[in-house]
């Protein structure tokens, strides 16, 4: 589809955001075709670095973008140009976007931690998007519910590595599905559970220091993506 970037053996895929959004409208909008999309994070490709079926999985998705800045700093010094950064808010403010136009059924998967309880994401879509939209823990017996046999959107919201290992281990059980994506917190800053980062600060990449501000407890998470993955990047290059 594309020529992609590998940084720690882990393939990102090099597009253009107006790119992005025409596959994702021809996936939509064609008969069905299920497709796995990952946003990549430095965090999640340490991890995947770090664990070989988390890599594999990562690889074998039909889609992984660029989201965190990191990613974009770490292949710049690997003398290669990510074209556009497209974060995992982003992409589910999008995809929602498509879900309305297409009359597109919709399901969130809910981490049983999330800041944000399957009412209150069910609540905030419908009212910001006004979609067809369940959003539901993963409880027994849950795959025999209408919502899994029939949504042809599936965020999964487990945080990485978990929601793409259940994506990959689960897919074809969401029979009717076109896409199925990790989004992580994604939906806590949708429906302004948390605040985002002014636009300055995410075009210039600081978007890593508003989060520590707000989360001071992220430190460690936030070291290892400003600071180790993209020394490893570099070191394992050579």
């Amino acid at each position: 589809m594309n020529a992609n970037v590998k940084l720690l053996s882990i393939r990102v895929d090099n597009l253009l955001r107006e790119e992005v959004n025409d596959w994702l409208k021809g996936i939509l909008e064609n008969p069905p075709q299920q497709k796995f999309i990952a946003t990549l994070n430095p965090e999640i490709i340490l991890k995947g670095y770090h664990d070989k079926n988390y890599q594999d999985i990562l690889n074998s998705s039909d889609l992984n973008l660029c989201d965190g800045f990191g990613i974009k700093f770490a292949a710049a010094l690997k003398g290669r140009r990510i074209k556009s950064r497209y974060t995992g808010v982003d992409l589910t403010d999008y995809l929602l976007k498509l879900a309305k136009k297409n009359r597109k059924k919709v399901l969130v998967i809910v981490c049983r931690d999330s800041l944000s309880s399957p009412e209150e994401i069910k609540r905030g879509i419908e009212r910001k998007y006004e979609v067809d939209v369940e959003a539901r823990y993963l409880e027994r017996n849950f795959f025999e519910g209408e919502a899994v046999k029939n949504s042809e959107i599936i965020f999964v919201n487990f945080g990485a590595p978990e929601q793409e290992k259940f994506i990959f281990e689960n897919r074809s059980k969401f029979t009717n599905a076109k896409i199925l994506v990790g989004v992580g917190g994604a939906f806590d800053f949708l429906i302004g559970k948390m605040k985002r980062a002014p636009k300055w600060m995410r075009k210039a990449g600081l978007e890593w220091l508003f989060r520590l501000v707000q989360e001071p407890k992220r430190l460690r998470r936030i070291w290892n993506a400003v600071i180790v993955f993209p020394i490893l990047t570099v070191v394992k290059s050579k």
